[in-house]
């Protein structure tokens, strides 16, 4: 009986290992999902900044 339990302790470890693993892959995924996300926008704003500035040196001249 006590190899029973063993193997079942064992099972259950080896799942929540897994379990673990699983949700760091997926937390780490959403984290590089939401710095992409980020440089996107950042580079937009550049877009958008560049874009008025040399509109409005060109003003200027």
């Amino acid at each position: 009986m006590e190899r029973y339990e063993f193997i079942g302790s064992l099972a259950v470890t080896a799942m929540a290992v897994a379990a673990l693993i699983w949700r760091f892959e997926t937390r780490i995924t959403s984290v590089e999902t939401r710095i992409s996300d980020l440089s996107a926008r950042v580079s937009r704003i550049e877009g958008l900044l560049k874009g008025y500035f040399l509109q409005a040196s060109k003003s200027e001249d």
